[in-house]
């Protein structure tokens, strides 16, 4: 099985040329099967799509494609990755937040969430700011001998019932997505500055290369991941 945060920013490697082409950026679901990644050319920096048919092998030291013409210019939004995402049953029950997927080739295997995992039978879907857990008669498995009807999901996850509190303060709908938030670094400043180190995103996702020239594409990418203030903080 491959661990999904583990193939985000890995180098993509031609094996005609023998020449590293690029970067993965996030993955593409349809629904629980794995589409492909949204990758990032070295040369152009522009977002490409690459297929996953297209790759031939993953391994810890890149993405193996053929050539560099398996990453298309085609614009594809979102992707719907489970990373990082809050897991409710149907009855809006809180099983944790995702910080694993194991994928069995274009297959999600299972999820490992704070509280415990997850087969992939048994998810519903993968939303744009949630996964959605549906049960089935089979048992689910136990993170360190937990058992889920045993744990109580709210006391765990204090930052959920305050964030709940807040929403009903306000009056607006349930299940509001948490970030990104708002940062107060001045962009401005930061344009022609040069980058002293890689700065990551949320599921390891590659913001800015170290040596790189702040450009607007890179503070867009770290507002997008609430990371301008540490961009500001890397850059001379």
């Amino acid at each position: 099985m491959e661990k999904l945060s583990e193939i985000i920013s890995k180098k993509i490697i031609t094996i005609e040329e023998g020449k590293m082409v690029g970067y993965i950026i996030k993955p593409v679901f349809d629904n629980c099967q794995l589409v492909g990644f949204i990758s990032c050319d070295d040369e152009s920096e522009i977002e490409k799509f690459l297929l996953y048919e297209d790759i031939k092998n993953i391994n810890k030291e890149g993405v193996l494609i053929s050539s560099v013409y398996a990453m298309q210019n085609v614009d594809i939004e979102g992707g719907n990755s489970p990373l990082g995402k809050l897991v409710f049953d149907q009855n809006g029950v809180n099983l944790g937040r995702v910080e694993e997927c194991y994928l069995d080739k274009k297959n999600i295997k299972k999820l490992q969430t704070n509280l415990c995992e997850i087969m992939g039978k048994n998810i519903a879907c993968i939303g744009q700011d949630f996964v959605i857990f549906q049960k089935n008669n089979k048992k689910i498995k136990k993170n360190q001998k937990k058992s889920l009807k045993n744990i109580n999901f709210i006391q765990k996850n204090p930052k959920v019932e305050i964030l709940n509190k807040i929403e009903n303060k306000n009056n607006e709908p349930d299940f509001q997505p948490s970030y990104p938030i708002k940062v107060t670094a001045n962009k401005s400043k930061l344009l022609g500055k040069k980058i002293v180190k890689d700065i990551l995103g949320f599921n390891n996702e590659i913001i800015a290369k170290k040596d790189e020239i702040i450009n607007s594409k890179i503070i867009n990418r770290a507002i997008k991941h609430n990371k301008l203030n540490l961009l500001f903080f890397n850059s001379k």
